[in-house]
């Protein structure tokens, strides 16, 4: 995956608004910025234009009536985005939680504005980098299992050793060549476990989170917003803002699975064939007439292929059940008070209903709606 510098991100997005549909590439992922039939990367084929797609980015512009005010909202939430998706883009390679993070609290802050409103292909640029980080964190480095983590071979060796006049097989482990599965790295790659998918998770948040306070941005639920927003924004949108965010279950950050209770989240149990010692097995090789005589061999144990360890039934291999807390949704249940929606009726709109005032009213600046007490917005409860 290619580290791409905030320069390059800029020109990107700006290719994005003159030419009117950012197209990624289906191999390696990348943008098209040429505007060919073929990746300038890799050289794979790109999805074709689609048809009647204007040559330049429409106009920013409200559907009711009122273009300014939604041209200076949409300008706004693009460069936002921007500069979240250049941090993600950096970080990336080195630390896919943290771009996660900041991949995420980009999505919350689209849903201000709609898509006809930002230059074509902005959502998917969001999206394409939530997956590659999700599909990131579900894989670490694991110690090779035929190896042992030492990258090399082990070849065993049978050798007669005599005593009290009987011939008797003796095995020995000695290090062979480099080890065919992990290629001498003595590491595969495997499924990183659910709780400690999970901990990156909230970890990568945490660090994103000082990022966004370094940058001068202010706490709305889980989301990053600039300081000018909670008075300048309504309700509705905060409200909108913080649910987008706080709707995954906060018992599994969202993954829809606890670690296996029976193998501990490891995914796998010792074995329990009865005849493997190590890993290995016994088998008699030789003349049955003359069992005395009869020579031993061993061989990988034929249920945990020398491992010592079989797959967990329960979570077949995964190490991950379905979430208690959310019944494997990832999701959280809506509030009781707002019905998921984050916000209720204002009430000081409803003692200013009484009176003869005309002013604005400062809780819900006219909305007639204002953050539910219960969920402070967001929608769900909190587990």
């Amino acid at each position: 995956m290619t580290r791409l510098s905030s320069g390059i991100l800029t020109l990107i997005l700006l290719a994005a608004c003159a030419c009117g549909q950012l197209r990624i590439c289906g191999s390696c992922g990348r943008e098209d910025l040429a505007g060919g039939t073929a990746c300038a990367v890799c050289k794979g084929p790109l999805p074709p234009l689609e048809p009647g797609q204007p040559d330049s980015a429409p106009a920013l512009s409200d559907a009711s009536g009122t273009g300014s005010v939604a041209d200076a909202l949409s300008k706004q939430v693009f460069d936002l985005v921007k500069r979240d998706v250049e941090a993600a883009r950096q970080e990336e390679d080195r630390r896919p939680e943290v771009a996660l993070a900041r991949y995420e609290n980009a999505r919350a802050l689209l849903t201000l504005t709609r898509a006809e409103h930002l230059p074509p292909g902005t959502a998917r640029v969001v999206l394409d980098g939530l997956q590659r980080c999700r599909t990131a964190l579900a894989v670490a480095g694991q110690a090779c299992s035929a190896c042992g983590g030492s990258g090399r071979q082990q070849v065993a060796r049978v050798q007669l050793a005599g005593g009290d006049g009987e011939a008797a097989a003796e095995t020995k482990l000695t290090t062979g060549a480099a080890c065919a599965t992990c290629g001498g790295a003595g590491t595969i790659r495997g499924r990183r476990g659910v709780e400690a998918t999970r901990l990156l998770i909230l970890q990568g948040r945490r660090e994103a989170g000082l990022q966004q306070q370094a940058a001068g941005r202010v706490a709305a639920g889980r989301a990053w917003i600039p300081p000018s927003w909670p008075q300048e924004r309504t309700p509705e949108q905060l409200a909108l803002i913080r649910r987008t965010l706080a709707a995954e279950c906060s018992a599994c950050a969202g993954l829809g699975l606890e670690p296996c209770r029976r193998c501990l989240g490891s995914g796998t149990l010792p074995c329990k064939n009865k005849a493997c010692r190590q890993g290995w097995v016994e088998q008699t090789v030789g003349n049955t007439l003359t069992p005395k005589t009869a020579l031993t061999r061993r061989v990988k144990c034929p249920d945990c292929q020398g491992t010592t360890r079989v797959a967990c039934p329960a979570c077949r291999g995964g190490g991950g059940t379905a979430c208690s807390g959310c019944n494997g949704t990832g999701t959280s249940e809506p509030c009781r008070s707002c019905g998921g929606e984050g916000t209720v009726p204002c009430r000081s709109c409803r003692t200013r209903a009484t009176t003869e005032q005309t002013e604005p009213c400062e809780t819900c600046q006219g909305t007639r709606r204002m953050l539910c007490n219960r969920c402070h917005g967001e929608g769900y409860q909190s587990r």
